[in-house]
């Protein structure tokens, strides 16, 4: 898939697009694009304890690590 110049691959994938006034960060699932957006803000998805892939793709730290 692709939008706000990002590219990612995965049925799962949460993209959260700054057309529509987000950050442009794609996520592995959409609970983890859930937890990033609070009362319609976005949090630094490092600050959550999340991990980036080469690809720009946010994970659980669990998940990356394995």
């Amino acid at each position: 898939m692709w939008c706000c110049e990002r590219e990612w691959v995965g049925p799962d994938r949460a993209h959260c697009c700054a057309r529509t006034g987000g950050c442009g960060h794609v996520f592995d699932d959409a609970e983890l694009w859930d937890t990033h957006r609070r009362r319609g803000v976005c949090m630094d998805p490092g600050e959550l304890g999340l991990m980036q892939t080469r690809n720009g793709i946010w994970l659980r730290a669990l998940d990356h690590a394995g």
